[in-house]
């Protein structure tokens, strides 16, 4: 338009002056998500969970008179027992007393295996035996979980309150990466098969989460917790069997969250 028009529009309506729309900022973009901390020692505790976990799978068999299915499923759980069993006397027991003015021995700890390893034993025998009666079967599994399921609690009522206290002895405190290394050393030594053991526990959590945590926190701790322990030729052998062993969508969700697909933590 001519400059003239121009100007006396914009001295009567100001049109020189800003758009009145007001725009609106930018939306802050979502905060990203704290991954969750990695508990090496809570690869022990949630084992109980698996081992509780994998006694509702006997208890099924046992229920539906299925001699042979609690046959191979205790024989998978005595496997994980008596490796984790492995790890408490020899190297957490020892560890946890250490740090504790000899709390474990206190209480009894270094012997509560004693009477599990007769009660599996004699168990073992009878479902091994071709003339064992089913009535006989079902009172020694119902003697082995009585006893079992009780020094679960009993080793939970005292490891549970030292392993918090031994990560405050760290520095930093309850740093990961020094509790990975610690169980590393102390620990992790003592499990005859990696990849089988972490496969089963993870598989056994998958199917039936634990006491407090659906399937995904269960698996997720008890995995993220053992790559803070491994090296990375370890994690090497160990990734692959729990991916076979669980659900491919629940590994994907454990590997968003946690990152278990990066190499072990512990430098060799």
């Amino acid at each position: 338009i001519p400059a003239e028009l121009f100007r006396k529009i914009a001295e009567v309506a100001n049109i020189e002056a800003p758009g009145k729309i007001v725009e609106k900022a930018p939306a802050a973009a979502p905060a990203e998500k704290k991954a969750p901390k990695a508990l090496a020692f809570a690869v022990m505790r949630n084992t109980h969970e698996a081992i509780r976990g994998a006694i509702k799978d006997c208890d099924a068999a046992v229920e539906a008179g299925d001699v042979k299915s609690l046959s191979s499923h205790f024989q998978e759980l005595q496997k994980c027992v008596e490796m984790h069993a492995a790890m408490e006397d020899k190297g957490f027991f020892p560890l946890l007393d250490s740090k504790s003015d000899g709390a474990v021995k206190k209480n009894g700890l270094f012997e509560i295996h004693h009477e599990d390893e007769k009660l599996s034993g004699a168990l073992t025998g009878l479902l091994k035996a071709e003339d064992a009666s089913e009535e006989a079967i079902k009172e020694a599994y119902a003697a082995w979980k009585a006893y079992h399921l009780e020094h679960l609690k009993k080793e939970e009522s005292i490891m549970m309150p030292l392993v918090p206290k031994m990560a405050k002895q760290l520095n930093p405190p309850g740093d990961s990466l020094q509790m990975g290394i610690l169980f590393h050393e102390k620990v992790l030594p003592y499990v005859s098969d990696l990849p089988w053991f972490a496969a089963y526990n993870c598989k056994i959590l998958a199917k039936h989460g634990s006491t407090k945590h659906d399937a995904l926190t269960a698996t997720r701790v008890w995995i993220h917790g053992l790559q803070y322990a491994c090296t990375a030729s370890q994690w090497e052998a160990v990734l692959p069997a729990v991916r076979k062993a669980i659900p491919a969508e629940l590994f994907r969700k454990i590997a968003e969250v946690a990152n278990i697909e990066a190499p072990g933590k512990i430098v060799s």
